[in-house]
């Protein structure tokens, strides 16, 4: 009996125990935060550069005879694969022809080439094909030889007027300030050869004892300047200096000179310092000649274009210095003489 009544109290404190516990609240977990998930922001690409547009260039001369244009145009092409450009080099196939050079010009116009460096065959007849130019939006730079009218870049060349004053001074020192002299023009029209021309007439009317025999132009070629030296030899039985307008005109002057056995008696100026004039001066056949730089006059030429069209300022003027040439110093020029 005893051991009933014990079983039933074991059963009975079990059962209590199991209530209680079911009843007892619950432990709630402490949370733990959770990290916000980044966003992933994908790597902007770096903005791909619009590709520059490769600038074509013209560079057209008055001529293919003579080797000052070639000078020029060896310098503009050394240029063009420097600074990465197209270079178009045109001349008139007929030397100083106008309408041929103005029907090259209004061919670039056509191309839409990005500027024109111009070596106007002249002054006043080519101011129409660069106002074209200037209507069409292309950019026009002259060099060399001046033009009369038409919007340009710049002016690149040296002072005709003032580097044909010191050829000429420098002749009549030689002279003694005394003599027969003839002179040999350049292409009619050439502001170069107006220029030029002044100068020499300037300077011999300040000496009395400097008679001028003769003035006649051979459009600055070696062969016309030989004819007409032929004919003033036949007129004038003495010279005593012929002041030319270029060095291929005092090199056909040279030749004839030479076949009439009086070159040793006559002095011969030229202008440009071209190759054949300077083995002339080193040989004594040529007195002096002058050099205006032909590489520069290019060159500032073809760069003034490119400084505009990036926006830059450029001057209306590019000056370059021309230098006397004679026996004191054509050795330095022996790189032209190939």
């Amino acid at each position: 009996m005893r051991q009933r009544v014990l079983y039933l109290c074991l059963v009975t404190v079990l059962v209590l125990g199991s209530v209680l516990s079911a009843c007892a609240p619950q432990a709630t977990p402490t949370p733990v935060p959770v990290q916000p998930t980044q966003a992933v922001v994908p790597t902007a690409a770096a903005p791909t550069a619009a590709p520059v547009k490769k600038l074509t260039l013209a560079l057209v001369t008055k001529a293919l005879d003579n080797p000052f244009w070639g000078y020029m145009h060896d310098a503009a092409t050394k240029l063009a694969a420097e600074k990465g450009f197209e270079l178009i080099y045109l001349a008139p196939t007929k030397a100083n022809n106008l309408e041929e050079q103005t029907r090259l010009v209004d061919d670039l116009i056509e191309k839409k080439v990005d500027g024109i460096a111009l070596v106007p065959v002249d002054t006043k007849g080519m101011v129409a094909a660069v106002e074209r130019a200037n209507a069409a939006g292309v950019p026009v730079a002259i060099s060399n030889t001046r033009l009369d009218g038409g919007k340009i870049v710049t002016f690149a060349a040296i002072e005709n007027y003032d580097a044909m004053t010191l050829v000429t001074e420098y002749v009549v020192d030689k002279l003694g300030e005394k003599g027969k002299v003839v002179i040999i023009e350049g292409t009619a029209g050439a502001q170069t050869a107006i220029d030029r021309k002044k100068a020499q007439d300037d300077v011999l009317k300040k000496y009395p004892n400097i008679e001028v025999l003769a003035s006649q132009t051979a459009e600055f070629s070696r062969a016309q300047a030989l004819t007409v030296m032929e004919n003033l030899l036949q007129t004038y039985p003495e010279i005593d200096a012929v002041l030319c307008g270029n060095d291929e005109e005092a090199l056909g002057a040279i030749e004839a000179l030479k076949a009439a056995g009086r070159l040793d008696k006559t002095l011969v100026a030229g202008f440009d310092a071209n190759a054949d004039a300077l083995k002339a001066v080193m040989e004594g056949r040529m007195v002096v000649t002058c050099d205006q730089r032909p590489d520069l006059q290019a060159t500032q030429a073809l760069q003034a274009i490119m400084d505009q069209l990036a926006g830059k300022a450029v001057e209306a003027r590019t000056k370059i210095t021309a230098t006397l040439v004679d026996k004191s110093n054509v050795d330095q020029y022996a790189y032209r003489i190939q």
